[in-house]
């Protein structure tokens, strides 16, 4: 059954590849930091946040290829170390974020976290027998599940509010935490090893999958969360019921799942199918001392981190790539 679903990706490379790149970069966060950041902060702080979020992936697709060497930078093995222990991170953030959403629910935090672990073992096995198709396949079914359950209950909890909604502000006074948010998200997509694996598996082609333009999978992709935080925004105006709050955290999950399974591939694609997978295991046994931080804390930390690794990952691959025309030019004079 799986490899019937994985022979559709070959004819279809574009669209499963942009509905993955979607699935990975949403995380726990997009729609539970959507929805406290626009009830807490504002309208405007949420409007910066989507705004970074939604050009995180499309920037990523547009440069990463065309600053010279910053491949060459990010494929070293010293960045790959760097990148690959970046992503525990994003596994904590979205373990908190199934354990955090089912805790507000009858399952309460017990559940939350058999859930959660149950997944990660899940992927965990998954991904050591398939590889990267399998990741993209779950990514793409749990993204198209995503929309349908998201699109529901968006109207659900609207039209069952009766005109009785949330309170926002629209946060002129919290515009600086916009602008920080979406300065930290922007370059987010940059210290994910997927989608760096994303690109060389598309220009090497290994198991015959069509060879497509992925620079406009990363831009529908970029294009399609931002569709999808619309809907975000919507919500973050409803209030919940016991009914429509598990609802709510069957979508977390959905969402969290996908973003799980790229990071859980990433720490293999560091670092080796069977290190990584002896890695992804201790990450998960480790998850029990970072559930206290919750996501926003979990992603606070790693956002803050992330940005100067990037930053100086673009330095180092201008000044690896000046260098290099200056010694072709010193050679061409000689």
């Amino acid at each position: 059954m799986i490899k019937k679903l994985i022979s559709n990706i070959k004819q279809n490379a574009t669209i499963y590849y942009a509905m993955s790149i979607a699935a990975t970069w949403a995380n726990a966060g997009s729609l539970l930091n959507g929805i406290s950041t626009t009830q807490d902060d504002g309208i405007i702080p949420f409007i910066l946040w989507a705004i970074g979020n939604t050009l995180a992936c499309i920037v990523f697709g547009l440069f990463a290829t065309r600053i010279p060497k910053l491949t060459d930078v990010f494929y070293s093995k010293p960045m790959q170390i760097i990148m690959g222990i970046m992503c525990p991170f994003q596994c904590w953030i979205s373990l908190n974020g199934i354990q955090s959403v089912f805790a507000t629910t009858a399952l309460g935090d017990i559940g939350g976290i058999v859930i959660a672990l149950a997944f990660a073992i899940f992927f965990i096995g998954l991904l050591y027998k398939y590889g990267i198709l399998s990741n993209v396949l779950s990514d793409h079914i749990s993204w198209v599940a995503v929309y349908v359950v998201l699109f529901a209950l968006t109207g659900i909890v609207l039209i069952s509010s009766n005109g009785d909604y949330v309170n926002v502000s629209l946060g002129a006074e919290n515009i600086g935490v916009g602008i920080k948010n979406c300065i930290l998200l922007i370059p987010g997509a940059f210290l994910y090893p997927y989608y760096f694996d994303l690109l060389k598996y598309n220009k090497e082609n290994s198991d015959g999958v069509k060879k497509v333009n992925v620079e406009k999978s990363f831009i529908i992709g970029g294009l399609a969360f931002g569709v999808y935080l619309i809907f975000v925004f919507l919500m973050a105006f409803a209030k919940f019921g016991p009914i429509t709050n598990f609802i709510k955290a069957i979508l977390v999950t959905l969402i969290v799942i996908s973003s799980l399974s790229s990071f859980l591939y990433s720490i293999v694609v560091t670092f080796g199918r069977k290190l990584g997978t002896f890695i992804n295991i201790i990450t998960i046994i480790i998850w029990q001392f970072i559930i206290p931080l919750g996501v926003m804390g979990a992603w606070t930390l790693m956002a803050s981190i992330r940005i100067y690794i990037v930053l100086g990952a673009i330095l180092i691959a201008y000044i690896w790539y000046f260098k290099e025309k200056r010694e072709r030019k010193l050679l061409k004079d000689v």
